[in-house]
């Protein structure tokens, strides 16, 4: 009599574990789908163009975009990609100070457009603004320009928001052929 209850107690424990085992698994197919959804989503970052900014500062903002967006899970490593993000960097101001030796001080305004390239449409916008100062002017821009950070909370804000919009456009266009995009995009159009 006692091996029998063992027997019975073994099979109901086995079965609960089996029936535990497929609540987990159930869990982690429902988490693959909502992967698959923004794997859906590869994002291209757009080196940064300036005249004000010289120097290796766009490279180092380039790297620090594409960063966030692998951060955020979105990377891309193809040139085919629909999403795009887009920085502007634009030079507010420059000034120097009345100390000696003499400081300049840059503020740079640095736009970032969350776009989808094949039907033209912004699908969100952030502007990041900073400021440096060094011993010239060139200095302090690219200094202002090299400080945004992968984490910053604006970039992730861009990128979610983005990303957020972009699955929205893929459920919109389900049914719609996918439309292949150039290997240098037409970004002009962002501009006008």
């Amino acid at each position: 009599m006692d091996n029998t209850l063992n027997i019975m107690l073994m099979k109901k424990i086995r079965f609960l574990l089996f029936a535990f085992l497929l609540v987990l698994s159930s869990f982690g197919l429902n988490a693959q789908e909502e992967l698959t959804e923004t794997q859906m989503i590869p994002v291209r970052v757009i080196m940064p163009t300036s005249n004000d900014v010289k120097g290796d500062a766009m490279t180092i903002l380039y790297n620090r975009l594409n960063q966030a967006v692998t951060l955020n899970g979105l990377g891309s490593s193809t040139n085919e990609s629909r999403f795009l993000i887009v920085p502007s960097v634009t030079v507010v101001s420059k000034s120097a100070t009345s100390s000696i030796p003499a400081q300049f001080l840059a503020e740079v305004e640095i736009s970032l457009y969350f776009v989808d390239n094949v039907n033209k449409v912004i699908l969100a916008q952030e502007i990041i603004t900073k400021k440096a100062m060094d011993n010239n002017d060139s200095a302090a821009v690219s200094k202002a320009v090299k400080s945004v950070q992968a984490r910053d909370p604006k970039l992730k804000k861009l990128i979610s928001l983005g990303k957020s919009h972009a699955v929205q456009y893929y459920k919109a266009l389900e049914s719609e052929e996918q439309q292949e995009t150039e290997e240098q995009p037409d970004i002009k159009w962002i501009f006008e």
